[in-house]
């Protein structure tokens, strides 16, 4: 995969299976396929929540033109009951995405 992104934020870590299932559900619509998603991994450790998107290129501008897809909005009220902005200063999807600062491949 030539692209990844990682979004972080707070969830309580009894609450990752009502944000796996809907995953798992959304996962089988026609949006991710059309945004560009190849991988979807959902982690989590103590309080943090982590989600690794993985395409075959940049998806962040067609993730935001699906904002206003009715699939985007639905999966997005659903795990939005469970998980809060890690920053306090965040205000729209970018400010929850992880910053690269190291990568290493293997020849």
């Amino acid at each position: 995969m030539a692209y990844r992104a990682l979004m972080v934020l707070r969830m309580d870590p009894e609450d990752a299976e009502h944000v796996a299932a809907a995953f798992a559900e959304h996962d089988t619509s026609s949006l991710p396929h059309e945004i560009g998603v190849k991988r979807r991994t959902l982690f989590r450790f103590h309080d943090l929540y982590m989600h690794l998107i993985e395409a075959d290129d940049d998806i962040m501008e067609r993730l935001y033109q699906a904002r206003s897809n009715p699939l985007f909005q639905e999966v997005n009220e659903r795990v939005g009951r469970f998980l809060t902005p890690y920053a306090t200063d965040w205000r729209e999807l970018k400010d929850s995405k992880a910053e690269v600062f190291y990568s290493w491949t293997a020849e």
